[in-house]
């Protein structure tokens, strides 16, 4: 009885064992916020900031400290978690602008990583323990001088000769035997500047009511790929409206609007708001159904592949 209790116990302390670590690293995607975001709000009420390091994560407490490495390239950074996200099937973390340049996925746009929890705002959990060498007292002992003949001279110690220690501004060069000894200066390692807040350019995130008619907007044109799926949740004949929806949406911390430009029957343009793209349409659905229910936004699911464009 006593044997099979043992064996109950060292099996629940490898399960626990087994646990922890796998809360302990995850693999998967992560992605990056676009500049776009920068001032906008996160889960945790802070701002973001695009040039700290910070991400966004489903379930990890605030705070925590995770260093994400690129599998490929095998280069790391430590993040803190202030917000929540990614949605999309697939991927676990969004980065900051700054972690995301880190790993030079700026141009690859995503990047398979693998996260380790390095705990709550970065304190481990154990303190280290503190061992006090104990004070041994010197002994005393006597010291015998010896005796000198009378007829013997003492003799005089030569100091060796000390080399010439070299400037610290100077490289020490090792030379063979036989070979030259005439030394190259070192050439000067270029550091690699990181970017500030203070030379970054200042965007701020128009969200609500926040869009005027008049006004001065940074733009980026950019067309996706016509494949996967999206949700739409409205359709415009105004331009103006169009926008002012894309503002609000920005406020609900919405990351990926489409806007499909259509010719209608009259001829007339007809803009589409849709959220997306997503590799499925179970992403889809999944993604529509957590709109409405957290959001209050109802919208269907498109394949947008059936997005054709149109001649003038």
């Amino acid at each position: 009885m006593r044997k099979l209790q043992h064996f109950s116990l060292l099996f629940f302390l490898s399960f626990c064992f087994v646990a922890l670590n796998a809360q302990a690293e995850e693999y998967g995607m992560a992605s990056y916020y676009g500049d776009e975001f920068n001032g906008g709000a996160t889960a945790s009420g802070e701002a973001y900031d695009k040039n700290k390091l910070t991400a966004a994560h489903k379930t990890l407490p605030m705070g925590t400290k995770v260093r994400v490495t690129r599998l490929d390239s095998k280069k790391s950074v430590v993040v803190r978690i202030n917000d929540r996200g990614p949605y999309l099937k697939g991927r676990i973390i969004d980065l900051s602008g700054r972690a995301a340049s880190s790993l030079d996925m700026i141009a690859d746009g995503t990047a398979e990583v693998k996260l380790e929890v390095l705990g709550k705002n970065g304190k481990s959990t154990s303190k280290p323990k503190i061992v006090q060498k104990p004070v041994v007292p010197k002994a005393t002992i006597p010291v015998k001088k010896p005796t000198v003949a009378a007829t013997a001279k003492p003799k005089t110690t030569v100091p060796p000769k000390k080399k010439p220690t070299p400037a610290a501004s100077e490289p020490i060069v090792i030379t063979p035997k036989g070979k030259d000894k005439t030394a190259t200066k070192a050439k000067p390692v270029a550091v690699k500047q990181e970017t500030t807040e203070d030379t970054a350019p200042a965007f701020e995130l128009v969200t609500g009511n926040g869009y005027n008619v008049y006004d001065l907007y940074k733009v980026e044109l950019t067309r996706p790929a016509k494949e996967g799926f999206g949700v739409q949740i409205g359709v415009f004949s105004d331009y103006d409206n169009t926008m002012k929806k894309v503002a609000e949406l920005q406020g609900k911390w919405f990351k990926n609007i489409l806007m499909s430009i259509e010719k209608g029957a009259d001829g007339k343009k007809k803009y589409k708001i849709i959220l997306g793209p997503f590799p499925d349409m179970a992403t889809a659905s999944s993604y529509k159904k957590h709109a409405k229910k957290n959001k209050k936004i109802d919208g269907f699911v498109v394949n947008l592949e059936d997005i054709k464009a149109a001649k003038k």
